[in-house]
């Protein structure tokens, strides 16, 4: 055998050893040694399969964390699917499918939508968000930024209202199905405060039912939603090319084209390093969150025709802007928000993924290339109207494509969540409420306008 050949055996041999010798040392799942978070997750399955979890909270967030934390996990590992929020995609889609399948337990599905929807872990995710981000942000950007947010909100909803409807036209789908079907259900603020108020807009004026006319309006909603969640995670890889496509590109998570007021600013990686957080900021901050939603409760009460969240950003935007609280109160609340950031939101995916998606509605536009191929434009065309729209007012064309832009066309809250997630932004969570819920609310207006003309 020749000196070449025992190299080559050699090298074989120490390549198989190599990867023989593979072994899970050193890796995290969740901030937890994987090792044991995989024998957690071990005996989470095992329950879960046998069916044998009772329907609580503690069940829905041991199911929630676990799927969340390993899909996540695989995701973000996988290269180039990785850099463009594979984690959060795969997180928002792949329980809803394997449940599509048969392969998960209807009974998880309904502990999915309970632990979500019915006891509040919505409620605690979403409010923690908005007023950590709102707390933890320059005052002199709120202040700068909040006037001006509007203007890219109604260039995403002229460009898709406009040239949607004209396409719709134009292929034949018809300019009012357009309008009334597929723009105005996806840029409606989602399904409990979009397609459902909107369903009885149409009853009122239509030949069908409410009913009806929901089951017309939540497929568009539903599969909006995951292009939303698909075009973040593409706007965040383009984000973090080494040669920016432009200066005006992306800020990173920064709204408004104002370097002096982003100085001193940290990354999310920067903030984890200072990990663990005080046990007593976590719960200033929990107290603080939950004080601010109960104010929100009380004023909707008061004047409905606002959301609760609404409420709930314009009362931390004010203890913001006239310096209310603290400086360790407002430390303590994006504590709080981290906190959130960094162990629930795989959670809150999965939950959403399992409880509210249906495959079946998805199947049904895919099989219709007109209507998918008017859904795919409506969020486009939502997405870049508020990008260009922004530039002019001074935003960086990602940030505010994804605030004002996909914060229209995504499923209201739970959207929100999966399209800062899946773009890496949480702290843009306020100005995707402020698109769900008030932009929502002006489409809802609209369409109640049109609908005695043309439906």
């Amino acid at each position: 055998m020749s000196s070449k050949n025992i190299q080559e055996v050699v090298g074989a041999a120490t390549l198989v050893k190599e990867r023989r010798s593979f072994s899970l040392k050193g890796v995290k799942i969740s901030g937890v040694e994987a090792p044991v978070f995989l024998g957690i997750a071990a005996i989470v399955l095992i329950g879960m399969y046998m069916e044998l979890l009772p329907g609580n909270i503690v069940s829905g967030m041991a199911v929630a964390m676990v799927l969340g934390g390993l899909l996540m996990w695989v995701g973000n590992s996988i290269p180039v699917f990785g850099t463009f929020g594979g984690g959060p995609i795969l997180c928002i889609l792949l329980p809803a499918l394997l449940l599509y399948w048969g392969l998960v337990p209807e009974s998880v599905a309904v502990l999915a939508n309970n632990f979500y929807n019915e006891w509040g872990f919505a409620e605690l995710v979403v409010t923690g968000l908005i007023v950590g981000s709102l707390l933890s942000m320059d005052r002199k950007m709120l202040i700068k930024t909040g006037p001006r947010f509007f203007i890219p909100i109604l260039g995403g909803i002229l460009a898709s209202f406009l040239i949607g409807g004209a396409i719709g036209h134009l292929v034949g789908f018809g300019f009012s199905k357009t309008i009334f079907f597929i723009v105005g259900p996806i840029m409606g603020g989602g399904m409990a405060a979009g397609a459902v108020p909107m369903a009885e807009i149409y009853a009122a004026h239509g030949s069908e039912s409410s009913a009806t006319y929901l089951g017309m309006l939540a497929p568009a909603v539903m599969v909006g939603n995951m292009i939303c969640i698909l075009i973040a995670g593409g706007l965040n890889g383009l984000g973090k090319r080494k040669k920016p496509i432009s200066a005006k590109f992306t800020g990173h998570g920064e709204l408004l084209r104002a370097p002096e007021v982003h100085a001193g600013k940290k990354t999310r990686e920067e903030k984890e390093s200072f990990l663990p957080l005080s046990l007593k900021n976590l719960a200033v901050g929990l107290l603080l969150a939950s004080g601010l939603f109960v104010f929100g409760v009380i004023i909707n009460s008061l004047i409905p025709a606002l959301h609760v969240y609404v409420w709930i950003i314009l009362g931390a935007a004010a203890l913001k802007l006239f310096k209310v609280l603290p400086e360790s109160v407002e430390k303590s609340s994006e504590d709080w928000y981290e906190f959130i950031a960094m162990a629930w939101v795989p959670a809150v995916l999965v939950t959403i993924s399992l409880g509210m998606i249906k495959f079946e509605s998805v199947l049904e536009i895919i099989t219709n290339p007109s209507y998918m191929g008017l859904t795919v434009l409506t969020v486009v065309l939502a997405t870049f109207g508020a990008g260009f729209v922004g530039l002019l007012v001074g935003f960086y064309f990602v940030e505010s494509s994804i605030a004002a832009g996909l914060g229209m066309a995504d499923m209201g809250g739970s959207g929100d969540i999966a399209v800062v997630s899946a773009s890496e932004r949480m702290e843009l969570m306020p100005f995707l409420q402020i698109s769900s819920r008030i932009g929502g609310a002006f489409i809802l207006i609209v369409l109640s306008v049109l609908a005695p003309i043309l439906l």
